[in-house]
């Protein structure tokens, strides 16, 4: 087998995660920022306090609005 030597791997690893990184930290929020519809989304999200890394939303109103309508329509 062809191994890389340790500095070498550092040196891609330390890439990747700057690549990463800066992906993440600069890249996304800026284009937040410049597309319309996903600046207002954003703003929407944060004065609704909705958290949108979480998997399931079971502490804002919404979610509560919504499963109240689903079950008043599967009732009927």
């Amino acid at each position: 087998m062809n191994e890389k030597s340790l500095p070498v791997r550092l040196k891609n690893f330390v890439l990747a995660t700057g690549t990463a990184l800066a992906f993440v930290y600069l890249f996304l929020p800026l284009l937040t920022n410049s597309c319309g519809i996903l600046h207002r989304m954003s703003v929407y999200l944060d004065n609704n306090g909705i958290d949108p890394t979480r998997y399931y939303y079971t502490d804002v109103e919404q979610v509560q609005e919504g499963e109240e309508y689903l079950r008043s329509v599967l009732e009927k």
